[in-house]
């Protein structure tokens, strides 16, 4: 099965960002735009894995979110990979939480290492993708556009399974796990 570790987006805040595709959808441009149900922020992609290493990989992740507290996001701003002379990928940016998103995905990629996943050439750049440009066209205009989302909290990472399909990818949640919650102030039977 192909899988991948993710942050889920709420509806809510999915809804704000699919009103900028389905606007840009508008344009005909090359793009194929992610679509609304399918809104998250990648942490680590797997690829195929076994019914085995799927056990390895909920091993790692239920020790890994041991250690991570919930965080606030905010959503903001807009870019594109590798670079605005060579636009593959349109991005959303993450401005608040994205320390603890990169902390998050360090995390998994130390701990997956450990049992067999290749670690990443490049530093992780938390985004969520919302288009894949096929061939070449200018994406000046769709960057100038603002998008900013109400904050919203993470509360667990998800392991995915995606299903190749010729209309589109289908994501199923193979499991969530939850990260430690932040206690209300002086709250906290463990503090001093």
């Amino acid at each position: 099965m192909r899988t991948f570790i993710a942050i889920e987006i709420p509806a809510k805040i999915r809804r704000e960002i699919d009103k900028l595709i389905k606007e840009e959808t508008r344009k005909n441009l090359p793009i194929k735009w992610v679509s609304f149900e399918n809104l998250h922020i990648t942490l680590k992609f797997l690829g195929e894995i076994d019914n085995k290493k799927k056990y390895d990989v909920t091993a790692v992740m239920n020790d890994v979110v041991k250690k991570i507290k919930q965080f606030i996001v905010t959503l903001e701003g807009l870019g594109c990979f590798p670079s605005l002379k060579n636009p593959r990928v349109l991005w959303v940016g993450v401005t608040q939480g994205d320390k603890e998103m990169i902390e998050v995905a360090n995390e998994l990629e130390n701990s997956l290492a450990h049992i067999g996943f290749k670690k990443e050439d490049k530093k992780f750049h938390p985004h969520l993708t919302i288009g894949r440009i096929k061939t070449f066209c200018k994406v000046d205009e769709i960057l100038q556009k603002t998008i900013k989302t109400e904050p919203f909290s993470v509360d667990a990472v998800v392991l995915f399974k995606s299903t190749l399909k010729p209309e589109g990818p289908i994501y199923e949640e193979l499991q969530k796990f939850p990260l430690i919650t932040a206690s209300p102030a002086g709250n906290n039977k463990f503090s001093k």
